[in-house]
């Protein structure tokens, strides 16, 4: 199973591309050679558990990235996920399945904005 994922922060599309976040399961995983698309080789995987396995830590309120950078929803900005371009809080509780597009957006951007990063995202077959 292969899908794709992003993740924007304040309009700032965060690349995977450092070697901590390569081959760390043998489930699922990210390959150096292009670290948006996401490799699954066992059924019933959630992105929640993709995201386990990275340097990392997601969860529907708040994302922490490899480097310690924390963003979580308040007053001004929200983390707002979409599954297949529709908007899906709970997307982390989702399996991943052939083809899935994940978005992970952090900021307070507007519907135009969020369609720009959504065709960011890799379509994979």
């Amino acid at each position: 199973i292969k899908a794709s994922f992003a993740i924007f922060t304040n309009g700032t599309f965060r690349v995977f591309t450092a070697s901590m976040y390569y081959n760390l399961s043998d489930d699922v995983f990210i390959e150096a050679s292009n670290p948006n698309i996401v490799r699954v080789r066992k059924k019933g995987v959630t992105w929640d558990d993709f995201f386990k396995t990275l340097p990392m830590k997601l969860t529907k309120d708040c994302l922490t990235t490899g480097t310690g950078q924390t963003f979580c929803t308040g007053s001004n900005t929200i983390l707002k996920f979409y599954l297949n371009g529709e908007r899906d809080q709970n997307a982390l509780e989702r399996t991943i399945n052939q083809g899935d597009k994940l978005h992970v957006s952090f900021g307070n951007e507007n519907d135009e904005q969020i369609r720009n990063q959504l065709q960011q995202i890799p379509v994979v077959r």
